[in-house]
């Protein structure tokens, strides 16, 4: 049989072949993702403040406006004395000797009220951090050889099916990138038989060769036997 005929059938058989693996393998994921919000609460309390700040007994020519201020006009007649201000600023003048002399007279304004108390401002902030993480899950669909336990099989029937065809190569092609790999492959004596289509002791890449090779003669009419096929 010429060249270009061979490689015309393998590359049929091996077009078909791939069809069926890509069917039977399917991979799923989920994308990973890791997000961090924050938010971030301000809360700011404010009080108000006096404008002004004055001691107990601070003396001043006129009054700023705060309320705390009592005028006082005392005069020293050498005898007692004449008070014609506030009458408690009057007596905090003479008790602290604002008229010590006699025939003296003082007058003035007195701060005898309370400061309003300081507060300082303060803020609170309150910061909340979220993360979120979602896992990757990546599940593969791994395809095995179906057992056929019952009777012999024809030459490179491995599926039992009666028949040759690409599920054949894939399942042989599958066998033998598992046992290259060292998996353990659930498979009968009756099925690896038939995989062994040279009879060579052994499953490999020549009776794929010659698998597709017979699939791809028959797929286009030319009705070959095994020993055709496999004749040197």
């Amino acid at each position: 049989m010429k060249l270009w005929r061979k490689l015309l059938a393998a590359v049929t058989a091996g077009t078909i072949c791939l069809g069926s693996i890509g069917a039977m393998l399917s991979v799923s994921a989920e994308t990973e993702l890791d997000s961090s919000a924050v938010s971030e609460n301000s809360t700011e309390v404010k009080v108000s403040k006096g404008a002004h700040t004055h001691y107990y007994g601070e003396l001043a020519n006129s009054s700023d406006g705060c309320s705390g201020w009592y005028f006082y006009c005392v005069g020293n007649n050498g005898v007692n004395y004449d008070m014609m201000g506030d009458s408690i600023a009057d007596k905090y003048a003479i008790n602290n000797g604002f008229v010590p002399n006699a025939l003296d007279t003082a007058s003035g304004w007195v701060w005898l009220g309370t400061n309003p108390p300081t507060i300082t401002t303060t803020k609170v902030t309150t910061k909340t951090t979220t993360k979120t993480t979602t896992k990757t899950t990546t599940t593969t669909t791994q395809p095995s050889v179906p057992t056929v336990k019952e009777g012999s099989l024809d030459k490179g029937d491995i599926d039992g099916s009666g028949s040759l065809d690409s599920t054949d190569v894939f399942y042989s092609m599958l066998y033998i990138a598992n046992t290259a790999v060292g998996n353990t492959v659930k498979i009968s004596k009756e099925q690896v038989t038939a995989a062994d289509v040279d009879e060579s002791s052994s499953v490999d890449a020549t009776d794929v060769y010659y698998l597709m090779y017979y699939i791809a003669l028959h797929g286009v009419g030319v009705n070959v036997s095994w020993d055709n096929v496999l004749a040197k």
